[in-house]
Formats: C-alpha cells, sequence, structure tokens
C-alpha cells in the first residue's frame, strides 16, 4: 500500500491539513450529521452544547449538515478551532418504513463546492452507494459523484467519499471486507482525498480496504456498539490494518460522558493509547 498525501494543489494541501495531522496523518473526527436524515435522534437535541463540549475535547473535525454550519459556525472560528467538513447530500436510506422510509432509499445532493466554501468548510462529504437493484440509480450517482470530485479540484476544496454497500443486492452482507475495499477503491479512482468507510469486523479482514486504496482512510463509526471496548478494539483495529482514524458519531454523542470518551478515542488515534488502558480511563 502506498497512500498518498499529496492533494495536488495549495488549496486541498493547506484546508485538508486542518483535518488530518500533518504529522501522524491521521484524524479524530465526530460525524454529527445524523439529524439531516433521520431528524430526531438521542444526543443531537442540544447542537451547539454538544459540539462546542466536543470541540473542546479535542474533536479535529465535525461532519455537520448546512444548516448547523450555518447556526453553529462560531465553534469553527478561529486558531486551533476543529475542521469544518459539509455533508452535501440527504437520503432517505437510513429511516425506517414507520419513519416514513424506503426500503433501498434514495439521495440527492443537496449543497455545492461553491456553498461549502462560503461556509468556510474545508471538505465535503458525500455518499456513494453500490448495490443498488436498478443499476442506472448507481450509475447516476457516480456521476453526481465524479462531477463533486472535479468541482472540489477546481476550487482548492478536500473532497471526501463516503462509499458503502447498501443497495438490495448489497444487503445480506454490507461489511463484507471484499465490498468495502471495491467501494473504497472506486472512490479513489473517483477523486476522492479522504475516504470513508465501513469497518469489515477485525483488523485481517480490513487490510484489504488499506490496501485497495491510495488514500487515507477513516472509519465510520456505524451503530452504537454495545459496550465500551467494543468500540475501542473497533478503532484500534482499523488502526492496526493502516487505517488513518475515524468519523464517529453515536459511539461519542450517546455516551454517558461525550467529551471523555472523544479524548480517549482522540489519543488512541494520535498517540497509540492501548485498549486496556483506554477502557480503564472510561470505567474510572
Amino acid at each position: 500500500m502506498t497512500t498518498n498525501y499529496d492533494f495536488t494543489n495549495a488549496g486541498k494541501t493547506i484546508r485538508l491539513g486542518r483535518i488530518l495531522d500533518p504529522k501522524t496523518h491521521r484524524a479524530a473526527v465526530v460525524a454529527f450529521d445524523h439529524g439531516l436524515h433521520l431528524g430526531l435522534l438521542p444526543g443531537i437535541m442540544t447542537p451547539g452544547q454538544t459540539l462546542e463540549t466536543l470541540a473542546a475535547a479535542g474533536a479535529n473535525a465535525f461532519l455537520v449538515s448546512p444548516g448547523i454550519a450555518r447556526a453553529y459556525a462560531s465553534v469553527f472560528a478561529g486558531r486551533g478551532a476543529p475542521a469544518l467538513i459539509l455533508r452535501v447530500d440527504w437520503t432517505n436510506r437510513w429511516r425506517s418504513p414507520e419513519l416514513l422510509g424506503s426500503d433501498e432509499g434514495r439521495g440527492r445532493l443537496i449543497s455545492t463546492v461553491e456553498g461549502a466554501a462560503r461556509l468556510g468548510a474545508d471538505a465535503v462529504l458525500t455518499y456513494l452507494f453500490l448495490g443498488y437493484d436498478d443499476p442506472d440509480a448507481e450509475a447516476r450517482q457516480a456521476e453526481d459523484v465524479a462531477g463533486l470530485a472535479e468541482a472540489c479540484e477546481a476550487l482548492g476544496m478536500g473532497c471526501i467519499i463516503e462509499p458503502m454497500a447498501r443497495g438490495k443486492r448489497a444487503d445480506h452482507d454490507i461489511y463484507r471486507a471484499e465490498f468495502i475495499a471495491m467501494g473504497a477503491r472506486i472512490a479513489c479512482e473517483l477523486g476522492a482525498d479522504i475516504l470513508k468507510t465501513d469497518y469489515s469486523g477485525n483488523a485481517e479482514s480490513f487490510r484489504q480496504v488499506t490496501e485497495a486504496s491510495f488514500r487515507p482512510v477513516l472509519i465510520a463509526g456505524g451503530p452504537k456498539t454495545g459496550t465500551l471496548r467494543e468500540a475501542l478494539e473497533m478503532v484500534r483495529g482499523a488502526l492496526d490494518a493502516g487505517a488513518n482514524g475515524m468519523f464517529i458519531g453515536r459511539n461519542v454523542f450517546q455516551a454517558p460522558d461525550p467529551g471523555k470518551m472523544l479524548g480517549v478515542l482522540r489519543r488512541m488515534i494520535h498517540n497509540d493509547l492501548p485498549v486496556d488502558s483506554a477502557l480503564a480511563e472510561l470505567e474510572a
């Protein structure tokens, strides 16, 4: 695996350097875009307070919706403030039928690279769902993602792509390492500067993902884990396999002490804090 950290132009180098630590090339990113797709969710009901708590705990960046970016711009202002990653697409994929969702879901771009630049974003992020029952739907999404990557290149904006095997043809085995690796490589080829990917469950299988990628890989946290150890071992396993950090949401903002949880995860990522030490701190 040869991971490329040359982001091709000065704008990308400066912006992505606010997300990935220039020395370790790692990042502890908090995913805080859940309200855009799900509406109400425990842990996100007081956005400003939660963002400020997690910024003080050392979040390198937040993934947020356009509305959150506008309403809480002060969180991202000033020297040493966390980077702003703007979610520029929306999907009804994650809502249950009881909450007016659909079996497979569809998404649309809801912002532009120019709009992200006006908000002061360091990068934009979009899904790339693979496995739709309708192959044209998958092709159209690839077209949208490629266009977004091209616009990012033109304006020096960081481009983060989140490939996920989630259509009807993939739902039987969404965390299969081969599917994750395939999506990661396709995202790199479409123009991603950084990837946000699923985690396959263990370091051995996840190496297929990092080896398939020539851009930094950060794992998604997925659903809230059953225990603290599970969350910590997920991050440790990804790092051992060559990942560059995490985009974690519910395992942080739904933790008993979100700030403490993020601080421990940050030190795992940047200082290689062992799982047992991290767990002992959280349980103290």
